[in-house]
């Protein structure tokens, strides 16, 4: 199987898996994709082992067809009667002479007959795809390392891809509106650090763009190269399923002489295919972690990660001495929003609240959907007065809030129950105890209420 042949079927195998891992939860649950993958790998790998076994068996076939060939072709042997031993001076004297090359001490010194010299010719003429350098980027690409390890890879790569060029890898930084330099390669500048989408042709046509300097066939698309506009560059989109993440350009004054561009645009093609389905890998999981820890319906941070992230301050808040307040939330008009209008706009009204919630507190608070409709928000560092003013403030912008729903308006209160380390718990199970257990008491009190933990103490 040739180089190409082996790395279609990788891309088709890395595929498969990006493939089934977009597939939403809800249509394929998490076990079937994992059986999925399973037999995607054995089919693959039995695809794999089948064209291989096919030309093995194609290759003995035709082995054993030239042996009986030969067989068939070769004189038979005659025998005839004994005759007479000879002895050693008659047969060196009916020994033939040695046949000499007649070519021989006509060539001069360190020249080749014209049938080596046209093998070896051939043999230099066939391009070469430097498989140690790939070899070792797609081992990275494989074995999912971190980011910036597979870009290193591809950094010592490229100038081994692409002997005797330049080039420029760019990625979306932290807004969608700008390219900036991953990397670069060569010994001159072709295109700047931080480019618009707009000026690469290849980003709107979603293919290689091959700019020719050389005969005047410049695309007027691809404006950003113009620090060395000289000889042919190549510009590829780097993609995944449904999604762009950057551009990959590659420009050389000269090709090499047994190299030609259908060869070198071959090889863009592969390295940003490769790369573009890496980086799409890195996002799901980026996006699978995410969801893991966050509430898919809220956005918030999720109830495992409240418990979590809980234990950690409390930890380091016993280190230094430090209070942390804890807010136990929960929507009065729940029950009644269900009733009149339906479970779904109860979603809506969850939906607008995990929106809204952190936007009424601190950047180092920790805001999470416990369970059920109830929201839990933990304040690292905030003593009796700031968790309890914070509390206020948080009934008091939700009571103002009107959610338009179809002809419907979407309106709640709030019971907001407070406990604070060290004053009401020592430990996250009773600071979560003694918030919950306030925040029942505000709503049997008739709701739109902070209850302190105080209060249980009273009781």
């Amino acid at each position: 199987m040739s180089i190409i042949s082996y790395i279609v079927w990788v891309i088709i195998y890395v595929g498969g898996i990006v493939g089934i891992y977009m597939i939403p939860s809800a249509t394929i649950p998490v076990i079937g994709k994992f059986v999925f993958v399973g037999t995607w790998g054995a089919v693959m790998g039995f695809i794999y082992y089948s064209i291989f076994d096919r030309k093995a068996r194609i290759a003995e076939e035709n082995y054993r067809e030239t042996l009986n060939d030969l067989s068939n072709s070769s004189p038979k042997t005659e025998y005839i009667p004994v005759v007479p031993s000879v002895s050693s001076e008659e047969l060196k004297m009916i020994t033939p002479a040695p046949v000499h090359n007649p070519f021989e001490g006509i060539l001069p010194p360190g020249a080749m007959p014209a049938k080596e010299a046209l093998e070896k010719a051939v043999v230099q003429s066939k391009p070469v795809f430097p498989m140690d350098a790939w070899g070792e980027f797609c081992k990275f690409v494989l074995k999912n390392r971190p980011f910036s390890e597979v870009v290193g890879t591809l950094e010592k790569a490229l100038p081994q891809l692409f002997p005797n060029a330049a080039g420029v890898l760019y990625m979306y930084g932290g807004e969608q509106s700008e390219l900036h330099k991953i990397l670069s390669f060569g010994d001159y500048v072709i295109s700047d650090d931080t480019i618009m989408p707009a000026e690469c042709a290849s980003f709107n046509s979603g293919e290689i763009v091959v700019t020719d300097f050389t005969s005047g066939k410049m695309s007027s698309g691809c404006t950003h190269l113009h620090h060395h506009p000289q000889g042919i560059s190549l510009c590829s989109p780097i993609e995944g399923i449904e999604e762009h993440f950057g551009i990959l350009t590659i420009q050389t004054d000269k090709l090499p002489e047994n190299e030609d561009l259908e060869f070198w645009k071959a090889k863009v093609s592969i390295v940003a295919s490769t790369f573009g389905l890496y980086v799409a890998n890195q996002n799901l999981n980026i996006r699978f972690q995410q969801h893991s820890i966050r509430d898919p319906l809220t956005s918030l941070f999720n109830r495992r990660y409240m418990e979590e992230s809980l234990r950690r301050e409390i930890a380091a808040a016993n280190r230094h001495g430090s209070p942390i307040g804890i807010l136990m939330i929960y929507p009065d008009n729940v029950n009644q929003i269900e009733q009149e209008i339906g479970h779904h706009a109860v979603d809506q009204l969850l939906w607008e609240l995990g929106q809204r919630l952190p936007g009424f507190i601190r950047t180092e608070d920790i805001p999470c959907f416990y369970d059920g409709c109830k929201f839990c928000i933990i304040l690292p560092g905030a003593d009796y007065k700031i968790t309890r003013d914070r509390a206020e403030k948080i009934r008091y912008e939700i009571s103002q809030l009107q959610i338009s729903y179809g002809s419907a308006v979407l309106a709640t209160t709030l019971s907001i129950g407070v406990s604070i380390l060290p004053v009401h718990a020592i430990d996250s199970e009773t600071l979560i105890y003694t918030a919950k257990a306030s925040m029942r008491v505000a709503m049997e009190n008739g709701g739109d209420r902070v209850v302190m933990a105080d209060a249980l103490l009273q009781a």
